[in-house]
């Protein structure tokens, strides 16, 4: 059950959801960490998706599910990635208030690089030429610059031995 957006509930789960995420996105733009801050990423990408779910829409879920993905995939785990990549599709097909076009592109960015590194190439390639044509199709030109440097972005494993 969401909290009503005047109670303190809902104030303190929002913005524990943002500084959650802020906080992974962060910890991916390093260039490598340890096996305990993997630990921890995943753990604050788990975080904020929890606090989005108890006072932000479907929309943050279709999010959340896509960051958790992220992270897995960044830490070598393609099929913890590939659980929420498909949650974060699902989602992203029923159309939920308040989505956007990037929104739709990057749920097919993370299925194709989710079925990649899973070994399903055919799979794979539908979803990236799906994400490539969603990405052209991206009407904000700052949101297009930020989904295309993430089309060419390979998700390597950022874990290193502490």
């Amino acid at each position: 059950m969401i909290p009503k957006q005047h109670t303190l509930d809902f104030s303190v789960n929002r913005y524990f959801g943002v500084h959650f995420n802020q906080e992974v996105w962060k910890m991916l733009d390093k260039p490598s960490i340890t096996v305990e801050e993997g630990y921890q990423l995943i753990d604050l990408a788990h975080a904020s998706n929890h606090h989005w779910r108890l006072s932000g829409t479907a929309i943050n879920q279709q999010r959340g599910a896509y960051l958790i993905a992220r992270v897995f995939l960044a830490l070598g785990s393609p099929d913890a990635a590939l659980i929420y990549a498909n949650r974060c599709w699902n989602i992203t097909q029923q159309n939920p208030e308040g989505i956007k076009d990037f929104d739709y592109a990057y749920a097919e960015e993370m299925m194709w690089k989710c079925e990649l590194a899973e070994g399903n190439t055919e799979k794979a390639e539908k979803h990236k030429l799906k994400a490539r044509s969603l990405g052209d199709a991206i009407t904000g030109q700052e949101d297009k610059k930020i989904f295309n440097q993430d089309f060419e972005t390979t998700y390597k494993n950022l874990m290193r031995k502490s």
